[in-house]
């Protein structure tokens, strides 16, 4: 061998040694890397074991910290919280850093690790933030702190209130928003069930949180911590049924000034007399389904079961028939009355007893069996609307009592609150005290059965009513869910005879007198229609109209004494959206009835229905 063969083969050792090095450090690199992965498998099932003994412990113990808190045992949801936040912290901290977030990345598992940390965050949320808030709030407002005391509210407890329920709302922002990035359809049935009863749970304590962060921001200023306010009161009279509960049968109003209220005044519809055309240009679908007379006449600005629509309609005519401009408007109806009256106790109005368990049938049938219609029977009505008013906001209710009836009522829908303030009216929007049934996003997914009376008289006393969801079930397209509206009339069978011109409506509206003849106004979901709709045996048409998205229709029924009927469709809903969230706003599995609060039947109820995707 030569040199120069020598210096070529000398060359080629150099050449591959570096090559050598590479392949060892490079073996070195996949070696490093399958240990780190290994440990980071190692880590995150360490992490995850510790998550889950301790969320499954938390999750045992916070419902009961939530039922304490609803049955108000401070002492208990203190005690109980205590124990379960360090169980929350630890499954917390064991499914957060960088370790999570990248395996929430992985295919086939990664919705899997999203879902099971989101679902220790928000346990710990309700834990350490949430839950806290609400026990330092009834603590605040404990047992009768907001109360009506000699005509006057103490607002101090809710201004304390206002920064700890609002810490609470956005707590909940928060879950709401960790939620919303997780894919339910791409759940493991492991994962999804325990992530789906906690997704549940939130659902029901949400309502809470939401109401109560409202409530305390614009209670003070409603209530005139920054300066006087004025209410208009609609008394609605249901022995006349319009869909949000009956023609307005008197008026009042209340001016509330640093938490003492005043019943101002009192006023009958006739001092708001009828307008040539409508105050407010009205929505043309609802012109459609209620006529022009909606935005006309006071009494029948209820037609409408959207109740901001209402509100704004008899504020302007207030003010153009009286001068006067108020802040919000306040409806409520016989049956909320007769609650209060539990609270208050019998009063005597004109020498009339009024007690909880006779008000309905004294103002709805017996006022006009003993009195004349018009100046009389107004006088009446409004009359023991303002004693009984006037007893609560002079103190003369038992607080606690008075509290839980007025939950009742507005839960019936049979209390409705709007005001002229649109920051204030945007905090109450979605309240039960609403009654926002065209722009509430949860009320988009519900569906309306409303009745308004078409006899020109007070016979809706004697309509007796019922909605029945029959069945549910999914479809191509979303849910079909169909309904049964069984109304029957409990008029004496020689109503035209014995019973008041006034009241049978004397055949002034072309119904022959005895006979009840009512309006029943079927709401599909928004983005849904009604179906298939029979009256009996027959098929029946009816006034189509488009409202807020909703393609609704009004039917005609008529009964003679004693007679019922059976009114049957159906309302065909969008389905689910990939993630189990209802495409118009509703919580899956469950749909909100809404119908007209009469003297015998609430205005709200929830069903069970399929969640449909």
């Amino acid at each position: 061998m030569d040199a120069s063969q020598q210096d070529v083969r000398g060359t080629e050792r150099h050449a591959r040694a570096p090559r050598r090095r590479r392949a060892r450090w490079a073996g070195w690199a996949v070696l490093a890397v399958l240990v780190l992965a290994l440990v980071a498998v190692g880590l995150l099932v360490r992490d995850a074991l510790t998550a889950r003994d301790a969320l499954t412990r938390a999750m045992d113990e916070v419902p009961a910290a939530e039922e304490a808190l609803r049955s108000g045992d401070l002492e208990a949801a203190e005690a109980t919280l205590a124990h379960v936040q360090p169980l929350t912290a630890t499954a917390r901290a064991s499914t957060d850093g960088p370790l999570w977030s990248l395996a929430a990345r992985l295919p086939l598992v990664g919705q899997d690790v999203r879902a099971f940390s989101a679902a220790a965050a928000t346990v710990d949320d309700l834990a350490a933030t949430v839950l806290p808030s609400l026990t330092d709030v009834l603590g605040v407002v404990d047992g009768d702190a907001v109360a009506v005391t000699a005509g006057s509210v103490d607002l101090a407890p809710l201004e304390q209130a206002a920064p700890l329920t609002a810490r609470a709302a956005a707590t909940f922002d928060a879950i709401d928003a960790r939620h919303a990035a997780v894919d339910r359809a791409a759940l493991h049935a492991e994962i999804a069930e325990p992530y789906d009863r906690l997704v549940a749970a939130t659902d029901e304590l949400r309502p809470l949180v939401r109401t109560a962060e409202r409530v305390t921001a614009v209670g003070p200023a409603m209530l005139g911590a920054e300066g006087p306010r004025r209410y208009l009161v609609l008394a609605l009279n249901s022995a006349e049924l319009r869909a949000t509960g009956g023609i307005p049968g008197a008026l009042a109003v209340v001016t509330v000034d640093d938490g003492r209220v005043t019943l101002e005044r009192q006023a009958a519809t006739a001092d708001v007399p009828p307008f040539d055309a409508p105050v407010l240009p009205l929505d043309p679908g609802s012109e459609q389904l209620f006529s022009d007379r909606l935005g006309r006449f006071v009494q029948d600005t209820t037609l409408t079961p959207d109740f901001p629509t209402t509100a704004s309609l008899a504020a302007a005519m207030w003010e153009q028939a009286q001068g006067e401009t108020v802040d919000g408007v306040v409806a409520t109806d016989p049956v909320a009355l007769s609650y209060l009256l539990e609270a208050t106790g019998p009063l005597d109005v004109d020498g009339t007893t009024v007690e909880a368990g006779n008000v309905v049938q004294v103002l709805l049938a017996d006022a006009y069996a003993r009195l004349e219609d018009g100046e009389q029977t107004d006088a009446f009505f409004a009359s023991v609307a303002a004693t009984v008013l006037g007893t609560v906001l002079a103190g003369g209710a038992d607080p606690a009592t008075a509290t839980d009836v007025l939950d009742r009522a507005a839960s019936e829908h049979r209390l409705l609150l709007w005001s002229a303030h649109a920051d204030e009216q945007e905090h109450l929007a979605g309240t039960v005290v609403a009654g926002d049934i065209d722009t509430a996003e949860r009320a988009a997914g519900s569906v309306g059965v409303f009745y308004n009376d078409a006899t020109g008289g007070k016979m809706s006393y004697f309509l007796d009513s019922a909605v029945e969801l029959t069945t549910s079930s999914c479809t191509v397209d979303g849910r079909l869910d169909t309904f049964a509206v069984r109304l029957s009339s409990t008029a004496p069978a020689d109503a035209a005879t014995s019973l008041p011109w006034y009241v049978t409506g004397g055949g002034i509206a072309g119904v022959e007198p005895g006979v009840t003849r009512t309006f029943v106004v079927l709401y599909p979901p928004r983005g849904g229609r009604v179906t298939d709709v029979r009256l009996d045996d027959g098929s029946v048409s009816g006034q189509a109209g488009t409202v807020a998205g909703r393609s609704a229709l009004s039917v005609v029924v008529d009964l003679a004494p004693g007679q019922a009927a059976t009114l049957t469709f159906s309302a065909e809903s969008p389905g689910d959206d990939a993630s189990g969230e209802s495409a118009v706003g509703a919580t899956p599995g469950r749909l909100d009835v809404w119908s007209t609060p009469t003297a015998r039947a609430p205005g709200l109820r929830t069903v069970d229905v399929p969640t449909c995707g």
